[in-house]
C-alpha cells in the first residue's frame, strides 16, 4: 500500500473541501486587511498616535494658554480608536502577513465556473484540435474505442460540467498513423473540451476541481499546442491509477520522444479533488489539494500551450459496465506578478 493512499486512509491528506475552506478563509483575511489598510480609520490613527508622541503636543500640552478640552479630546478620541476591535484584529493580521505573499504573487488570468445552462463554446471548442482544424469535425486517436461526438456527450447542470461516457453505437473517424484519417464504427461514445481557438498561456499556476469516476475508462486533463508535442498531463487517469506526465522532444521524430511519469494512487477517484500545475520557466509541479505530489526540471516547455478535458475507453478495455461522468467544477488560471 503505497504511503499517500495509508495518508489518505488516516485522514492525513487535505480534502478538496479542506483546502478550499483554508484557502477561502485566507482570501477572506487578506482582503480584509487590505481594506483596514487603505482605512480613514487607520489613517486617523497614525496620525494622533505620531502627533500625540510629538514635540508639538507636547508644547501644546504644557502650554498655560493651550486648550485642555481639545487634548482632552484627542487623547479620548486615540484611546477609542486604540481599543477599536477592527483595528486590534488589523494589527493582529499585519503581524503574521507573510501568510498572505502567495496571494501577493499569483493573479488570476483565466476562470470558468461553467455557469449557466450549457457550455461556453466561445470559450471551449468541443473537438481535437487538429479535428477542428483539418477536417471541420471531431475524431477519435489510434487505439479509442470512443467516438468523440462533438459535445453530445457534455452538459452543464448546478455549475458542474459533465463528460459522459456511453456504451452506445456510433459512427466517426478514427486516426490511423498508417491510413491517415478513416471512417469507424464504434461501440462507445464521449467527448473532449479545450481552449485551443480561445485560450492559450505560457507559465503560471493551473488549477481544476474535478471528480474522476473509478472505472476502466480514462479520464485526462491536460495542456497541448500547436503540434503533438510538448504535452503536460495534469493527469491521466487509466486502470485505477493518476498518471502525472509530461512529453517533450520533436513531434516528426518519435525517437526524439522523452517522457517523465509518475503514478500516483487511484484512491483519488470517486472523490471531488484540485489538480494543480505550476509551470514556470525552469520547472514544473504538480500539487493535489494543495499537497505537492512531483517536481520535474527538464523538458519544461517554454511555448503557449491550451487547458484541455477529455474522457474515453482504450482499445485495452473489454467492457465498460456502466456509463461514467467525469465531472469539472471550476477551472482557474494564475500568473505570477512577480519573481
Amino acid at each position: 500500500m503505497s504511503l499517500l493512499r495509508i495518508k489518505v486512509g488516516l485522514g492525513l491528506f487535505p480534502t478538496a473541501r479542506k483546502f478550499e475552506n483554508q484557502r477561502d478563509a485566507l482570501f477572506t483575511e487578506y482582503h480584509e486587511y487590505l481594506e483596514y489598510a487603505q482605512s480613514e480609520e487607520l489613517s486617523r490613527f497614525e496620525y494622533l498616535k505620531q502627533y500625540l508622541n510629538s514635540p508639538e503636543f507636547e508644547e501644546k500640552e504644557n502650554d498655560p494658554e493651550g486648550d485642555p478640552e481639545e487634548i482632552a479630546l484627542l487623547k479620548k478620541e486615540f484611546a477609542t480608536l486604540h481599543k477599536s476591535k477592527r483595528l486590534k484584529h488589523y494589527f493582529k493580521l499585519k503581524a503574521n502577513e507573510t501568510k498572505f505573499a502567495p496571494l501577493k504573487v499569483w493573479k488570476q488570468v483565466f476562470e470558468e465556473d461553467f455557469e449557466g445552462n450549457g457550455l461556453d463554446t466561445e470559450k471551449w471548442l468541443t473537438r481535437y484540435y487538429w479535428g477542428d482544424k483539418i477536417l471541420n469535425s471531431g475524431y477519435s486517436l489510434a487505439g479509442d474505442q470512443q467516438c468523440i461526438t462533438d459535445g453530445k456527450n457534455i452538459s452543464v447542470s448546478d455549475s458542474v460540467l459533465s463528460i459522459e461516457t456511453r456504451k452506445e453505437q456510433a459512427k466517426g473517424i478514427r486516426w490511423n498513423p498508417a491510413a491517415g484519417f478513416i471512417p469507424c464504427d464504434f461501440p462507445y461514445t464521449s467527448g473532449v473540451i479545450n481552449t485551443s481557438k480561445s485560450f492559450r498561456f505560457c507559465y503560471g499556476k493551473l488549477e481544476a476541481k474535478v471528480k474522476v469516476p473509478k472505472g476502466p475508462a480514462y479520464h485526462a486533463f491536460w495542456l497541448g499546442g500547436e503540434k503533438i508535442l510538448p504535452q503536460i498531463n495534469i493527469f491521466k487517469y487509466v486502470r485505477g491509477k493518476f498518471y502525472l506526465e509530461n512529453f517533450w522532444g520533436k513531434s516528426d521524430d518519435p525517437e526524439s520522444v522523452n517522457k517523465d511519469s509518475t503514478a500516483v494512487s487511484g484512491v483519488f477517484a470517486g472523490k471531488s479533488c484540485i489538480f494543480s500545475l505550476e509551470w514556470s520557466q525552469s520547472y514544473l509541479v504538480w500539487a493535489i489539494n494543495g499537497v505537492v505530489v512531483k517536481t520535474v526540471q527538464r523538458g519544461v516547455p517554454n511555448e503557449p500551450l491550451y487547458i484541455a478535458f477529455g474522457s474515453g475507453v482504450d482499445g485495452k478495455v473489454r467492457s465498460l459496465p456502466r456509463d461514467v461522468q467525469f465531472e469539472i467544477e471550476w477551472v482557474r488560471l494564475y500568473s505570477k506578478t512577480v519573481e
